[in-house]
């Protein structure tokens, strides 16, 4: 089993356990500043999980449509956010055509990809996004490990893939990627690790 597949399994299995922990609203600054740059309605949520954010975009009347590869978040997510649109997509493969979103949050979702798969992704999101539309990405600073599979008592010793950077790492990654970084802001969170999540708002400058 490759580790994009036994990360979605697990996701699967702890969906209804992991959505009760995280629901309370936590990119609460990151969407205000999102709203005020993204000129259109029609947004895609790359690994929209169990639908936390999925709530604040329908409740913003935002068109929205969530995809995650995890079935399992996906039933909670369409429970919770009726309004929203959901489904089973792979973020490498998306079955959206070209320029048919106004833009694109994926929130601590590309942190699941490896390293080297990243570009290709990126290149997706760029792709199904209209030139001058912006998008939204977290990851997870880079503290020791670079990437990897983590074991989580949380989860009873269930594994997910992570992979972690340094700011200027990812900053470098999406200029190389064809997009314009806006704004970089980084949010702490207040759990064990004190996780330190770095974010960028782009802009999709395309030809």
């Amino acid at each position: 089993m490759d580790i994009k597949q036994k990360t979605t399994e697990t996701y699967n299995k702890i969906a209804s356990r992991y959505s009760a922990g995280h629901f309370a609203h936590f990119w609460i600054e990151e969407f205000d500043f999102y709203k005020s740059i993204i000129n259109g309605k029609k947004v895609i949520d790359l690994g929209c999980g169990a639908g936390r954010d999925a709530a604040i975009f329908v409740e913003n009347d935002f068109d929205y449509t969530g995809i995650d590869a995890s079935e399992g978040m996906l039933k909670v997510a369409s429970k919770r956010t009726p309004k929203g649109k959901f489904q089973q997509i792979d973020f490498s493969k998306i079955n959206f055509p070209n320029g048919a979103f106004d833009g694109f949050w994926a929130a601590a979702s590309f942190l699941h990809i490896p390293k080297k798969d990243i570009a290709g992704v990126l290149q997706e999101a760029k792709r199904i996004t209209k030139n001058g539309g912006v998008g939204f990405i977290s990851v997870k600073e880079k503290s020791g490990m670079d990437e990897g599979m983590i074991d989580e008592n949380k989860y009873g010793g269930l594994s997910r893939y992570f992979s972690f950077y340094t700011q200027d790492e990812f900053k470098i990654l999406l200029e190389q990627n064809g997009f314009s970084v806006l704004k970089m802001t980084t949010h702490a969170e207040d759990d064990e690790r004190k996780t330190n999540w770095l974010c960028y708002f782009v802009k999709i400058q395309k030809g």
